[in-house]
């Protein structure tokens, strides 16, 4: 299962397995007690986790990221049950030391602890960061043909301007700026408001 699979959706409590999509709404399934339902696009929102990111001082890190981070911490840290704040604050500071103290609310840090803990509790974990890590090979091995691709195009085109450079004692104009001689310029006229 991949990020992109589950959805927070407003107003109803756990997460969603996305099961299929309609145009005015989603049919998904609960992973807290496995029920299927219609939920309709009119009266909830639909947020999947791969566009959930978190706010830091630096840049916004990924869900997925700070998912990783909470596993590799566990041990250290364990995940908060969500009613002291003071141990979900300092939980946070394990898990995400650069996190934005004045953006993430605590109810943000407790949402982030019970999705964990479902997912985990679900045997989802696993599953999803490897979902993400391979997405994230893909994307960079995507990324360095692409960068590759565009360094060989731009020495082509940097060799070819430097054969095709015409040498001009006259400034070059652009064409179809100046009118024609004798040419009237033509106005409408305005329109009484």
């Amino acid at each position: 299962m991949k990020l992109s699979e589950i959805a927070a959706i407003t107003g109803m409590t756990g997460l969603f397995k996305v099961t299929t999509q309609r145009s005015d709404g989603l049919i998904v399934t609960s992973l807290i007690d496995g029920k299927t339902q219609f939920v309709s696009g009119r009266t909830h929102l639909f947020t999947t986790l791969d566009t959930i990111t978190i706010y830091t001082n630096e840049e916004p890190v990924e869900l997925k990221t700070v998912l990783a981070s909470i596993k590799a911490n566990e041990k250290k840290v364990p995940v908060p049950d969500g009613k002291d704040d003071a141990k979900t604050k300092a939980w946070m500071e394990v898990v995400l030391p650069t996190y934005d103290k004045e953006k993430v609310y605590v109810s943000d840090m407790k949402k982030l602890a019970k999705w964990y803990l479902l997912i985990s509790s679900k045997n989802l974990l696993d599953e999803v960061l490897a979902d993400e890590a391979v997405k994230s090979e893909e994307e960079n091995t995507e990324e360095s043909v692409e960068t590759k691709t565009k360094k060989t195009k731009e020495e082509k085109s940097k060799k070819e301007s430097k054969t095709k450079k015409v040498k001009s004692d006259k400034p070059l104009s652009k064409a179809g700026t100046k009118p024609a001689p004798g040419a009237k310029k033509i106005t409408a006229p305005r329109k009484a408001q």
